[in-house]
């Protein structure tokens, strides 16, 4: 049951993550500002950077932790004896 709680708490934190990075824009509308980067204005270049290399980035890390904790669960599954297979299929 431990595995099944962490599962939900890394989603949880993933989500907030995501919704994070995706929506970096809104911290530029909150607070203007008019510096440049890579000859860009910061405004429009870090939430395109952090909007396409930043969720691909998380889009990894989210995929091999979830496959950890998904092996965790079954080994939790098998150390109680149930099984994912349906029965009489």
């Amino acid at each position: 049951m431990r595995a099944y709680k962490k599962e939900v708490q890394f989603t949880i934190w993933m989500t907030l993550a995501f919704v994070l990075v995706g929506n970096a824009g809104l911290f530029f509308a909150m607070f203007p500002t008019d510096a440049m980067m890579f000859g860009f204005p910061v405004k429009y270049i870090v939430p395109i950077l952090l909007g396409w290399f930043g969720v691909f980035f998380l889009t990894i890390v989210a995929g091999k932790i979830g496959n950890h904790i998904d092996d965790e669960i079954d080994r939790e599954n098998e150390s109680l004896g149930h099984s994912d297979e349906i029965k009489g299929a």
